[in-house]
């Protein structure tokens, strides 16, 4: 037997041995193969599947690919020896299969990208040399006859592996099946009938400066805020636009209602993506839908700034001219949207790092000065009342260095638990440079929602966040689909826009507790956290870092295993961090332990009751959902009490999958969201004789559950 296995195994060596001088065509053929797909990919992707259509691109790329290859092979071959060509394959083929795969696991770490991609590509041509030696040299023997069964088995999993969509996420289906996690909503009378498709009848019709379109428009000269493109770049764009950042085109797509005028407005601007792509025509399902509730919807056309870097303030003085435009159109007679706008009722929308631009927009329309250079003055003032925000990017213009912040204005933002393309919740960060004085009545509102991506709430852009080869990493099995992702924008943009538009507050109370909403949303998890401008802060963490202060009095906690105000992070990874402090409070095997505000001159509150914004910081759905009791106490002694599930269901952290390796690691990324918990006056307990206008400490009991952790941040009385 040992005879026997000693041959076999120098029989093995002699057949399948891998060293530089006896790699062979077969060797070749599989790197060529592999290398070939994603070069040729990445060019499709690169020169655009407009023009040059996908099968074009992949010969582009491989004959880029196979020119470059040669030539560094016969440099090679004059140095070293005759097989370099095999050698420089191997590690041209290594490098961009690892690179692939290291970008393209979106939440992943690198090191085990890495190593994945190093594992998978060894395998892959250990058994490309199996299939080559059974199929070609014909060693049909019983071993090689196995070789070649595991190696066909080895290259179809990867196949399959690579261009399937993924794996399927449970962890929205476990929170559900638990019923302590699931929103017990009733029905809300007329809320089915609102948010269907409304009495007026849309229109569409198309502007832009070039023809062929309902309204000719001029063009604007971007290139005081964009810088100048290198000359490769120019030639590049001069295939998809004959226009520059000198003569960029104020275009894009109106959609208003027939019988209505003097209608509420709402500008919408798209991201960055490919140039080729015609982004602002992704949002036609909802321009039609809000024109038949009585919008005018304008989807702007922002695609000649695609593509490029630091760009975002030409995006919104594009913007701020398109509004410009189309408000002239509106006071023309001749025009088709003549009358159609009431100009006093605005509200700016924007997706990716369109919805990070309308900020930057809405303080340029207060400006008289760009901020960046004080040279080129602005003369706007539009009347600005609403944004929406969905799935944006953040600080990629930074006016004169600062934040951004806002104030007095009513804010939205939306983002997906699922983004492939903007992983962390940045939106978190303009939510939280919102402010509000006390004149007027405002809302900053946000809404965290697990199963959705990037890319659906544009029809353009779909279910794939980042470009191939990239994309045939991710997992998208995963996703809500894109039409519930669509139905969440646009039930959550109706109510927001008639709540601050149309002054209609019905259902407003859909942007502060969506739980009693939820049998008319799609069936999924959501985090909502809000800020009202009636709201009389305690503390919201940011005064400094004595832990028994706070602005209106002083702190004491007991019995914890830790207390600390820290800066927040969306997620384990680096960039997640939301320059926002909260407290953490961690207990384990007590019901003792409590946190406790006392405030240094009584408080009052109103019907309202208390708000504050609160994060599950366990990484799984327990048996119990996370509950505390919240105690107030008045100056004579007297208490009211009340517990957080009396209110809300508070979830711990989603365990999102974002990458395919991800589940073969095992790795999750938790997604850890505030949530504001909102208790009326109602809904405690008093004790006779309790002074709801004369508060003298508020207390977080954590009696109700042995072990937790939690943050927790910006206590509020409601009027």
């Amino acid at each position: 037997m040992k005879k026997f296995l000693r041959g076999r195994l120098q029989g093995y060596g002699r057949a399948y041995r891998l060293n530089l001088k006896d790699t062979g065509w077969g060797m070749k053929l599989v790197v060529l193969v592999i290398t070939g797909f994603f070069c040729g990919a990445l060019a499709s992707e690169y020169f655009g599947t407009k023009l040059i259509f996908f099968v074009g691109g992949v010969i582009l790329g491989d004959m880029l690919f196979a020119g470059a290859a040669c030539l560094f092979s016969r440099i090679g071959g004059r140095i070293w020896y005759r097989n370099i060509e095999s050698f420089l394959y191997g590690i041209a083929g290594f490098l961009i299969f690892v690179c692939c795969c290291v970008y393209g696991s979106v939440g992943n770490e690198h090191m085990v990208s890495t190593f994945f991609a190093a594992l998978i590509y060894f395998l892959l041509l250990l058994s490309g040399r199996f299939i080559w030696a059974w199929l070609v040299k014909r060693r049909h023997t019983l071993f090689s006859g196995i070789h070649f069964a595991v190696g066909c088995i080895v290259w179809c999993a990867f196949l399959a592996f690579l261009f399937g969509q993924g794996f399927s996420d449970r962890y929205i289906s476990d929170y559900l099946k638990k019923n302590i996690y699931v929103t017990q909503a009733g029905e809300v009378a007329g809320f089915a009938d609102y948010c269907a498709k409304g009495a007026y009848t849309p229109v569409c019709l198309t502007y832009g400066p070039d023809g062929g379109t309902d309204m000719t428009t001029r063009t604007v000269d971007l290139s005081p805020y964009v810088a100048k493109e290198k000359k490769w770049h120019r030639i590049y764009r001069s295939f998809f636009t004959k226009h520059t950042r000198k003569d960029a085109p104020i275009a894009g797509k109106i959609w208003f209602p027939k019988e209505a005028e003097n209608c509420p407005v709402v500008f919408m601007a798209h991201g960055n993506h490919s140039i080729t792509a015609e982004s602002y025509r992704g949002y036609d399902y909802l321009g039609e839908y809000l024109a038949s509730h009585g919008y005018v919807f304008v989807s702007v056309d922002e695609n000649i700034l695609n593509e490029r870097s630091g760009e975002n303030d030409a995006r919104a003085v594009l913007l701020l001219e398109n509004i410009g435009e189309i408000l002239e159109k509106n006071g023309d007679e001749s025009q088709p949207v003549y009358s159609k706008i009431d100009e006093d009722n605005i509200a700016l929308m924007g997706h990716s790092r369109g919805g990070e631009m309308i900020a930057d927009a809405y303080l340029f329309n207060e400006y008289d000065a760009y901020p960046s250079n004080g040279m080129f003055t602005f003369d706007y003032h539009y009347r600005i009342r609403a944004l929406i925000a969905v799935a944006p990017s953040v600080s990629q213009y930074l006016p004169a260095g600062h934040e951004t912040e806002l104030s007095d204005v009513d804010y939205l933002v939306l983002q997906g638990a699922n983004d492939q393309d903007i992983s962390v919740f940045l939106g978190n960060e303009q939510y939280e440079n919102v402010s509000f004085s006390k004149d007027g009545s405002y809302i900053a509102s946000s809404l965290y929602i697990a199963g959705a991506n990037h890319g659906q709430f544009n029809t353009e852009w779909g279910e794939y966040d980042i470009g191939r080869p990239f994309s045939l990493w991710l997992n998208v099995k995963n996703f809500i689909t894109a039409e519930d992702q669509q139905e969440i924008l646009k039930i959550a943009s109706l109510v927001f826009l008639d709540k601050s538009l149309k002054e209609k507050d019905t259902y407003a109370d859909f942007l502060t507790d969506y739980a009693k909403y939820a049998e008319y949303l799609p069936e999924t998890l959501y985090v909502q956290q809000y800020e009202t401008s009636d709201a009389l802060f305690i503390t919201d963490y940011e005064e400094d870092s004595d832990l028994e202060t706070a602005p209106c009095g002083s702190v004491s906690a007991e019995h914890f295993t830790m207390w600390t105000e820290e800066e927040l992070a969306d997620s384990e990874s680096a960039m997640g961090k939301r320059e926002n402090h909260a407290v953490r409070l961690k207990w384990k095997d007590t019901k003792a332990a409590y946190y406790e505000i006392a405030l240094d001159e009584p408080m009052a509150m109103g019907e309202g009751g208390i708000c504050f914004d609160a994060m599950d910081l366990r990484e799984k759905a327990e048996n119990e959902p996370m509950d505390f009791s919240v105690v107030l106490t008045d100056i004579h002694g007297n208490r009211a009490v009340s517990t957080l599930c009396d209110s809300t269901i508070l979830y711990p952290a989603f365990p999102v999958k974002l990458s395919k390796i991800q589940y073969i690691t095992g790795k999750n990324e938790y997604k850890r969201q505030l949530q504001t918990v909102h208790i009326t006056e109602k809904q405690f307990t008093e004790e006779n004789g309790f002074d709801r206008s004369q508060i003298r400490s508020v207390r977080f009991a954590f009696d109700r559950i042995e072990n937790g952790a939690v943050n927790m941040d910006n206590i509020a009385f409601v009027k």
